[in-house]
């Protein structure tokens, strides 16, 4: 038992002699009748049950009844009881006052129950609140969740709708221009006009098959399906595909000696590399280089550096980051950030990658494909 019950239990001990002494003090005094008395014992036993408990109410009603047949029932100043009905009197008395310590002790117990009980049902009711707003919560979620498939599946549908609404004249218009093309073979001032009509409907072309590529990966209807490819074959494709750009003007490649191969799904790694060069190719002025670079990444040689480095415009100030980053408020009027470089970035993703463009000491831009290096073979590691 701790100091301070002890101390609690001691005082309601003290309070219940206290009382009974006190009434017997005050009875003698004033000289009250016997049924008096009683009544005021009987306070005593109430305030000593309430401070107490039982066993100390209990106690005090003993005491009263034994003050109560001394000091007031004859003969007085002994215990010993002459007449039948005082006998009947202190019994009364007796039962009266254990019945009214027990009486207070169990409403005290249901007051202290009903307490208890309102705690729960304030608990609970804080619970179901709490329940109820994280149900809110979830709701509103479960709908911006449904409202982003929606999206996705409305922006599909209608990437589908272009391509398929831009296929069909695409088409026609390039059989007219190999049409043209055969027509004006021996005509030089026509060969120009029809070959950049045709580099352009080439280029519209690869646009929407990109676009729908980035809508396939986005829905989850299309998985990058990687593998080891080394930056060499990536850019021997690209020459394959771009002949316009490699025809028009010098393109270097240099791969380094020690870059290893990177773990790409090829046809996107070369979409991706296709819109850096057409997009750097369509900045430049006629005649200057574009580099093809591939590297170890200078901070991460757990990634590749593939970079088209050109002599076009550069970039403004303030528009990208040291790490190719365009940064908040750029215009989308800025000739590296077209349709391409968004294109190259969402693709750059999708095989664990990221693309960007970074101004170019001596002007010009270098944009950036940073993608994962494929692991080397165990004897290699070995």
């Amino acid at each position: 038992m701790s100091s301070g019950r002890a101390s609690s239990v001691v005082v309601s001990w003290l309070i219940g002699m206290a009382g009974v002494g006190v009434a017997t003090l005050a009875a003698r005094a004033v000289h009250l009748n016997p049924s008096t008395v009683g009544f005021a014992f009987l306070m005593a036993v109430l305030v000593a049950s309430l401070r107490g408990g039982l066993l100390v109410g209990s106690a005090t009603s003993v005491l009263a009844t034994l003050s109560y047949n001394f000091f007031f029932l004859p003969p007085l100043h002994t215990f010993r009881i002459q007449e039948p009905a005082n006998w009947i009197a202190l019994a009364a008395f007796l039962v009266t006052s254990v019945t009214v310590s027990r009486l207070v002790i169990a409403a005290r117990t249901q007051a202290a129950q009903a307490e208890e009980r309102r705690n729960e049902v304030e608990t609970l009711y804080g619970q179901l609140v709490t329940l109820s707003a994280e149900r809110e919560k979830f709701l509103e979620q479960a709908a911006h969740v449904q409202a982003l498939r929606e999206s996705e599946t409305l922006k599909t549908s209608l990437l589908r709708a272009i391509s398929h609404d831009l296929t069909t004249p695409l088409t026609a218009i390039t059989i007219h221009t190999e049409t043209l093309r055969r027509m004006a073979e021996d005509d030089p001032e026509w060969k120009a006009p029809i070959s950049g009509i045709a580099g352009e409907t080439g280029r519209l072309r690869r646009r929407i098959d990109n676009l729908m590529s980035m809508a396939r990966l986005e829905a989850g209807k299309a998985r990058p399906r990687r593998e080891p490819t080394p930056p060499a074959d990536l850019f021997h494709a690209v020459r394959e595909n771009l002949p316009l750009v490699f025809e028009s003007r010098p393109v270097t490649i240099r791969v380094a000696d020690n870059c290893p191969d990177v773990n790409v799904d090829p046809s996107l790694a070369l979409e991706i590399l296709v819109n850096l060069i057409e997009n750097a190719h369509r900045v430049s002025p006629n005649g200057t280089t574009l580099e093809l670079v591939a590297d170890v990444h200078p901070l991460n040689p757990l990634l590749v550096r593939l970079e088209v480095r050109d002599r076009g415009p550069g970039l403004p100030p303030g528009i990208a980051d040291a790490e190719g980053n365009l940064l908040a408020g750029a215009t989308s009027d800025v000739p590296q950030r077209g349709l391409g470089l968004e294109i190259a970035r969402s693709l750059a993703a999708a095989n664990g990658g990221t693309a960007g463009v970074v101004a170019r000491e001596g002007g010009g831009t270098i944009a950036r494909l940073d993608v994962p290096a494929a692991p080397l073979p165990a004897e290699e590691r070995a």
